[in-house]
C-alpha cells in the first residue's frame, strides 16, 4: 500500500495568515471606533440641544458648554468615525465570494459606509462645531444657533440611511457567502431594516435607539472576528 505525503502549499498558508491579520486589524479598528465614538459622545453629548429643544435650550447649551471640553469630545468622536471606515473596508472585502456579493452588495455596503461617515462629519458635526464656536466667539443669536443645531441633528438622521444600507447589504452578502456567523448576518439585516423604518419617528427617540443597536452590532462583530478571523470551515492558519 502506497502512502502519499501531502506538503502544505506555502503560498496558501502565507495568504491565510495575511487574511487573518487583515481581518484582525480591521476588527480592532471597529472596536476602537465604537469606543472612541462612545467616549466622545459621553464628553460632548448635546443632550440639551436636540431637534425638539426650544431656542432657549439650544442657546443655553452652546453658550454654557465648555468650549475646550466639548471640542475635545467632538474630535474624539470624529476620529472614531474615521476609524469605522477601516472596519467597513475589511468587512466588505470579507463578505465577497459570489457574483452578487462581488459586483453589487459589497461595493454598495462600502459606498454606504463612506456616505455615512461623510454625512456625520459634514455637515453634521461641522454644523455643531460652528454653532459652538459662534456662541463663544461670534453671536448668540437664537435663530442662527438653532438653525445650525437643526442642521447637525438632521444630518445625523440622514446619515443613518446609508448606515442602514451598509448593514443590510453587508448582512445579505455575508449570508450568501457564509463569511460571517449566522447571527451576525440575520441581525445586520434586521437592524438595518428597523433603522430605516424608524426614521419617520426620529424626533421620538426610536431612531437613536436603533442607531445605538447598529453600533453595538459593529462592536459585537469586531470582537468575534478579532477572536476568530477564519471563515466558517477554515482551519486557523499557522504562520
Amino acid at each position: 500500500m502506497t502512502q502519499t505525503r501531502t506538503t502544505p502549499n506555502p503560498t496558501r498558508v502565507a495568504t491565510d495568515v495575511s487574511d487573518a491579520r487583515t481581518t484582525r486589524v480591521g476588527a480592532a479598528l471597529g472596536i476602537a471606533s465604537i469606543v472612541l465614538v462612545a467616549t466622545g459622545f459621553a464628553i460632548a453629548a448635546p443632550t440639551e440641544a436636540t431637534l425638539t429643544s426650544s431656542e432657549g435650550e439650544v442657546v443655553a447649551f452652546y453658550t454654557e458648554a465648555g468650549l475646550a471640553k466639548t471640542l475635545t469630545g467632538g474630535l474624539i468622536e470624529v476620529i472614531g468615525l474615521v476609524l469605522f471606515l477601516g472596519f467597513a473596508a475589511m468587512l466588505t472585502s470579507r463578505v465577497r465570494g459570489s457574483a452578487m456579493a462581488d459586483e453589487l452588495l459589497a461595493p454598495t455596503a462600502r459606498m454606504a459606509a463612506t456616505s455615512y461617515v461623510a454625512l456625520c462629519l459634514a455637515p453634521g458635526m461641522s454644523a455643531g462645531a460652528a454653532a459652538l464656536w459662534l456662541a463663544h466667539h461670534g453671536t448668540t443669536d437664537a435663530a442662527v444657533l438653532t438653525a445650525l443645531n437643526d442642521l447637525r441633528s438632521l444630518s445625523y438622521f440622514i446619515s443613518l440611511v446609508p448606515f442602514a444600507v451598509f448593514l443590510v447589504a453587508a448582512g445579505t452578502a455575508a449570508r450568501t457567502t457564509r463569511s460571517l456567523p449566522g447571527w451576525a448576518t440575520v441581525s445586520a439585516i434586521v437592524i438595518g431594516v428597523a433603522l430605516a423604518a424608524s426614521l419617520p419617528f426620529a424626533a421620538d427617540g426610536a431612531t437613536d435607539m436603533a442607531g445605538l443597536v447598529g453600533l453595538l452590532w459593529v462592536l459585537a462583530v469586531s470582537v468575534t472576528l478579532l477572536r476568530r478571523p477564519e471563515r466558517a470551515g477554515e482551519q486557523p492558519a499557522i504562520a
